[in-house]
């Protein structure tokens, strides 16, 4: 069995990192401090002492050496422990979880094959860009991006990332920032996962966007209900004013597109009507109310015609004018023209 002591393991995620500015394996994949990667039969001890920390390789014979860890550099830790650097570098390269490096400016430092794979593209189509260049919801990666820079672990967080033909691929993010030894930004450490699969997630989405859905369809009934209630109102204000300038019976035909014949009317009944003093009452009192003493006038008026079967036929001035027998065919026409005008008398 072999077990390895490390100093200031922390499993939330803190591992020391180098500058993303060295490339390995063909360029390919930046060389992580790849000892703190490392896992074996026994897995990583702490050191509750806290006395210097110490490497103990123990071996199948019994036998252990220990050397402290603050004397080896990277190189000497590796072959300490019987690995390469180069077998590191492959396992993230290859390894079955797409990985990539972002920078402080969101630019992509570096991304394993299972990223490169994942999203269809190329090292060089991909590597160097902006990260937000492969994310859908731009808001939501510069989110991502603020709350790594304010140095917070993310885990399980969804995101859309789009592929190099077009499609979306729906993502699951776990990352966290990398300090350097001043304590200012490296780079971002992503495992992204995707979950197209992801049942109850789709559910939900489906849910939203049917709601969404139903939403609209309910604005757009409301508007729609909106435009017939005001058209309606249009076309009762133009029936009402054709109304009043022709007889009903003319102007029902016209609402309804029908061509109106001419008709010949043997016996009618006409009234007409004058105030007295007119002429002299207009050039003594303001315009105003003259306008509104006729108005008055008329509209008492207008009121009595629609007793009777009568018609008014115009009003110029002072003057007002009513046809009966004209616009219906009757007998009665000049009875009803003389009870119109006592009543308007009296009014």
């Amino acid at each position: 069995m072999v077990s390895l002591h490390l100093p200031s393991f922390t499993p939330s995620g803190g591992l020391p990192c180098d500058s993303p500015t060295g490339r390995a394996n063909g360029g390919l994949a930046p060389r992580p401090r790849l000892p703190m990667l490392l896992g074996f039969e026994g897995g990583l001890a702490s050191n509750p002492s806290g006395s210097t920390p110490l490497s103990t390789v123990s071996l199948g014979d019994g036998s252990q050496r220990r050397r402290s860890l603050g004397e080896m550099d990277e190189e000497a830790q590796l072959q300490e422990l019987g690995w390469s650097s180069a077998t590191l570098v492959n396992f993230v390269e290859n390894a079955s979880t797409s990985l990539h490096w972002v920078g402080l400016d969101g630019t992509i430092l570096w991304a394993n094959r299972e990223e490169l794979s994942t999203l269809g593209y190329t090292a060089d189509e991909y590597i160097g860009h902006s990260i937000v260049e492969f994310h859908v919801d731009k808001v939501r990666i510069h989110d991502i991006l603020r709350r790594l820079l304010a140095g917070e672990t993310l885990r399980d967080v969804p995101a859309q990332m789009i592929h190099k033909d077009g499609s979306i691929i729906r993502v699951r993010i776990d990352s966290s920032a990398c300090f350097d030894e001043t304590g200012e930004f490296s780079h971002t450490r992503c495992f992204t996962r995707t979950v197209t699969a992801d049942r109850p997630d789709t559910t939900e989405r489906q849910k939203v966007d049917a709601y969404s859905m139903a939403w609209d369809s309910l604005a757009l009934a409301h508007w729609l209900e909106g435009v017939n209630q005001r058209l309606r109102r249009e076309i009762d204000m133009n029936e009402a004013l054709l109304h009043q300038m022709l007889p009903p019976k003319v102007a029902a035909d016209l609402s309804a597109g029908r061509t109106v014949p001419p008709e010949a009317f043997d016996h009618v009944t006409l009234f007409f009507s004058d105030v007295e003093g007119f002429t002299h009452l207009a050039a003594s009192v303001p315009p105003g109310e003259v306008i509104n003493f006729l108005n008055v006038l008329y509209t008492v008026m207008d009121y009595c015609v629609s007793l009777f079967p009568i018609y008014k036929v115009e009003t110029i001035g002072d003057s007002y004018m009513v046809v009966g027998g004209l616009h219906e065919h009757n007998y009665t026409h000049a009875e009803a023209i003389a009870d119109f005008a006592l009543l308007a008398c009296r009014a």
